[in-house]
């Protein structure tokens, strides 16, 4: 009877999921979600081509099929431009999706991926900030593609929309101006791919599939590569809300492990290094780590007096987390050492500096060209060999890891190991992401290699959780005004074209030169910044044509520029000598 009662009792769980997951979706803006487009690096202008039909929030300006648009940034205003026309929008606009056969899509940028939805833009740090309102079903579309992407199993792809969705719509409706970056700070977006019908085909076949635990949508957290163990959600993400991560725990990956397309960087020491050693970045990090016990026995502490004969042991050790945490933070050698004094001589082959000759010398003679002084060279005694074994430790993070070229992430999380091959050691480095819940690299090895279903790999990866369908609804489209698209638009203001700096062009010194902003369209503008860095203040903003006198050009391409106004940097790939310009 035990197990009926069991199963009764997992039903109503998920039907008070479901009713859950209803109601915080009927509580959300539909099922829409509002995307930051930072990847897209918008400054002072974005280039929009339309398909279908937008509107200007308000309803007083239609842009239809093929419509070209620039919106661009003037002053503390922003500016829409079409078919020669310019129209002032004020801080903040919204391009809203109107109703059609076809609904419409936006592309930007000049890039392929379709962006359906609404397009709300403001000004932010001094810059246009685009964000896209969009169904979180056609948001998946511009997502799956570019998490995983078409070589991955259809079963993989719908594990993966499935884990996408679930964190979008945990994180919808939040307080700030948007709920998700497009970069891989939140998910990766591009838009809409034209070219991915596999990953196209596993968000349609998931539609509405979420994850929840306890009646609530789950963070559903994922990462490229966890690199043969999942980590705990507590461990990144620290928090005091208890059982917040309950649904996931830390477990062995072996699919993760064995997939060959899994991030893995190596490092061979051999037991035995000779005069090979193991590494000079390595063995200067091993001798400064070994200092106190050399000094104690008198011996110098050097790189170039210390020799490695022999690595008689190596392992990785101290776990970073208590448990069965292979997240080891550290690295013990068991070494056997030679040792040598290094004496500093001057150099025999340097001559002595000439004597001056008490014959007066004519103003016109050059000076003499002064002589190096002697350097000192080491001299070596013989290696002798020290007695005994030396044990010592390195930090994993991020000593060894640099020494040795580990190195995977930023987050300083790589799972290390150290595997005894014959004559040498195997170190290993693996993990490209942060590890917390499904590994997309053992997803694939899992529906791949084995036929596993989204099911199965979504209870290995989220044991504890279930998956329930969303009710929420899509947002119905505004309909376009068909006589106020088929009525003449009052002829808009072109916008002033600002006026150029003046340049002396007889002020030109010797090593400048004369040169015009080009390579950018006639209504956009250069940043001209008080120091040669991207993230430096802006100055003023230049206009195609504007004349300036170079002043130098670094070797990473920003250019020291001046007018008879103001002085800054620019980037060089904007500008064209004023000969190639033809002034």
């Amino acid at each position: 009877m035990k197990r009926p009662i069991r199963q009764l009792f997992a039903s109503i769980c998920l039907l008070l999921a479901l009713l859950v997951l209803g109601t915080q979706a009927g509580a959300q803006e539909s099922s829409r979600i509002r995307v930051y487009l930072k990847r897209l690096q918008v400054q002072d202008s974005l280039h929009i081509t339309v398909q279908g039909t937008y509107m200007l929030e308000g309803g007083n300006i239609y842009l239809q099929d093929g419509a070209q648009v620039v919106v661009a940034l003037r002053g503390n205003q922003l500016v829409l431009h079409t078919d020669g026309m310019a129209v002032a929008l004020g801080e903040k606009a919204t391009l809203l999706r109107c109703a059609d056969e076809t609904p419409g899509a936006l592309l930007l940028q000049g890039q392929s991926g379709l962006y359906e939805g609404d397009l709300s833009l403001s000004i932010a740090d001094g810059a246009i900030r685009p964000i896209l309102s969009i169904d979180v079903e056609d948001y998946l579309l511009g997502v799956v593609p570019y998490e995983m992407g078409d070589s991955f199993p259809l079963e993989a792809l719908k594990a993966q929309a499935i884990a996408a969705r679930t964190y979008a719509l945990r994180k919808s409706g939040s307080d700030g101006d948007y709920d998700v970056e497009d970069t891989t700070n939140d998910q990766a977006y591009r838009g809409r791919s034209s070219s991915s019908p596999l990953s196209e085909q596993a968000v349609r076949e998931t539609e509405g599939l979420c994850g929840v635990y306890k009646g609530r949508l789950a963070q559903c957290f994922y990462s490229a590569s966890n690199g043969g163990q999942t980590e705990l959600g507590q461990h990144v993400w620290p928090t005091s809300e208890p059982d917040a991560y309950g649904y996931m725990d830390m477990r062995d990956d072996p699919y993760d492990l064995e997939n060959d397309a899994s991030v893995v960087k190596r490092y061979t020491i051999n037991k035995k290094p000779g005069e090979h050693g193991v590494g000079t970045a390595l063995h200067a990090a091993l001798v400064e780590a070994l200092a106190p016990q050399l000094e104690t026995l008198g011996v110098q502490a050097r790189a170039d007096c210390i020799r490695i004969d022999e690595v008689c042991a190596l392992e990785a050790v101290t776990p970073k987390f208590e448990g069965d945490s292979r997240l080891m933070t550290e690295l013990r050698f068991v070494l056997r050492l030679s040792a040598r004094e290094a004496i500093a001589l001057e150099n025999p082959a340097a001559s002595p500096a000439p004597t001056s000759s008490a014959a007066p010398v004519p103003e016109s003679t050059p000076a003499p060209t002064p002589v190096p002084t002697p350097t000192a060279v080491p001299v070596y005694t013989d290696y002798e060999a020290l007695d005994g074994q030396f044990t010592v430790t390195l930090p994993i993070f991020t000593t060894a890891e640099q020494a040795m070229g580990l190195s995977i992430n930023i987050s300083r999380n790589e799972l290390v190991t150290v595997s005894d091959i014959g004559s040498s050691f195997m170190v290993e480095s693996r993990r490209y992401g942060h590890g917390v819940g499904m590994s997309q690299r053992g997803a694939q090895q899992m529906a791949g290699k084995y036929g596993m279903t989204y099911q199965q790999i979504l209870t290995f990866y989220y044991p504890g959780m279930e998956l329930a369908t969303s009710s929420a609804q899509r947002a119905a489209l505004p309909t376009a005004d068909v006589q106020l698209m088929a009525t003449p638009a009052p002829t808009p203001s072109p916008t002033p074209r600002p006026t150029l700096m003046p340049v002396a062009q007889d002020s030109v010194k010797e090593g400048e030169y004369l040169a015009v902003v080009s390579n950018i369209d006639a209504d956009s503008s250069l940043n001209l910044r008080q120091t040669p860095s991207l993230s430096a203040e802006v100055l003023r903003r230049l206009y195609k044509d504007q004349q300036l006198i170079v002043m130098e050009v670094s070797a990473d391409g920003w250019a020291h520029v001046r007018t008879d106004v103001i002085d800054g940097y620019v980037r060089a790939e904007y500008l064209q000598t004023a000969a190639d310009a033809g002034l």
